[in-house]
């Protein structure tokens, strides 16, 4: 076997419950392995047994324990259900702590309205019925229109006069309701404020009539736009290529053509084929001039994701190493690697 076909893992690592297949454990056949840096739980074959480090000692693993059968002399749970609810009533244990009794009962639509529907309350171990409950929902929607934004349609025409202010429809000042919202449709003044197309005037009280101190104007014209800062929504310039890969502008915004630029000159990728029926060892030249290179590698046969050696041997060089001779062109490997 090749001896430099070695993986190390510097972590923890978790399979997500995933089986271990066609592993083995660290075999030692003359005596036990030094334990001065081993922490609890190291599991080797030790002479044709698993063997676990306690902390302590080693723990002989073959010596499995056989847990004793209690068969219940109950269990209405083991035959499927076929009609009510069967609740767990009753569970017997021996003096060791195993059950040998469960015992159910099956709980009725009378039951479950008798101990939970309660309409007269709030409470968390009562319900309510759906009549209930609509009522609440109800009334709860008719109760939160006041103070909503309500939108009006037709629009708002403001005065052509500065200091002047023309009432909104409904004319009526006591049809007028907080939170009623008009979409302003000319350029012109809301009292001494200038309006333009697009801006949104919003009663703050109700019967508000044509008073300007009742009403609030929102999302202000273009004109009022600041250049946009990383705190402020404004105007803003594209960054060049060149800018976007530099990327030491704090001001301009990169387009997917500038994104892509970046990607491109910072990004490196490609994919080689590797296998040629006898080597265990597969040097690759990609030239990024830097030694953070990670790779992944598939089977082609089956595109199974392998794990293999792949070790950095210069700024332009990898090195992989696998346990046994690949076939010709039996694996894809694909290295990656970002540039400063």
């Amino acid at each position: 076997m090749n001896n430099n076909a070695v993986i190390s893992n510097n972590a923890n690592q978790d399979n997500f419950f995933g089986q271990l297949q066609r592993t083995r454990f660290q075999q030692f056949t003359e005596s036990f392995p030094d334990t001065s840096l081993a922490p609890a739980g190291w599991i080797i074959d030790y002479k044709g047994e698993l063997h676990q480090w306690n902390g302590t000692k080693w723990i002989n693993l073959a010596s499995n324990y056989v847990h004793p059968d209690y068969p219940l002399t109950n269990n209405p749970f083991q035959t499927d259900q076929t009609s009510g609810l069967l609740l767990l009533s009753q569970i017997l244990t021996n003096s060791s702590g195993h059950v040998i009794k469960v015992a159910g009962r099956n709980l009725t639509n009378v039951d479950i309205v008798s101990i939970f529907l309660n309409d007269a309350i709030h409470s968390n171990t009562f319900t309510w019925s759906s009549d209930k409950i609509r009522t609440y929902i109800e009334n709860l929607i008719g109760q939160s229109l006041t103070g909503a934004l309500i939108y009006q349609p037709g629009g708002y025409i403001p005065s052509a006069t500065k200091g002047s202010m023309t009432a909104p429809s409904p004319i009526t000042s006591a049809t007028i309701k907080t939170g009623m919202v008009w979409v302003i449709t000319a350029n012109g003044w809301v009292g001494n404020e200038p309006v333009s197309v697009g801006d949104h005037l919003i009663a703050n009280t109700d019967n508000a009539s044509n008073t300007t101190t009742n009403y609030q104007i929102i999302e202000k014209g273009i004109p009022d736009i600041v250049d946009a800062t990383d705190s402020v929504k404004g105007l803003i310039q594209i960054a060049t290529d060149v800018e976007a890969i530099t990327g030491t502008d704090a001001v301009k915004a990169m387009t997917p053509r500038s994104t892509k630029a970046v990607l491109d000159a910072k990004i490196k990728s490609k994919t080689w084929q590797i296998g040629d029926g006898s080597s265990v060892t597969f040097p690759i030249s990609h030239g990024w001039n830097t030694m953070n290179v990670d790779y992944t590698c598939y089977r082609n046969a089956d595109n199974r994701k392998i794990n293999l050696s792949c070790l950095p041997t210069s700024a332009n060089d990898v090195q992989i190493d696998v346990l046994i001779p690949l076939t010709p062109n039996e694996y894809r490997i694909t290295l990656t690697a970002r540039l400063d």
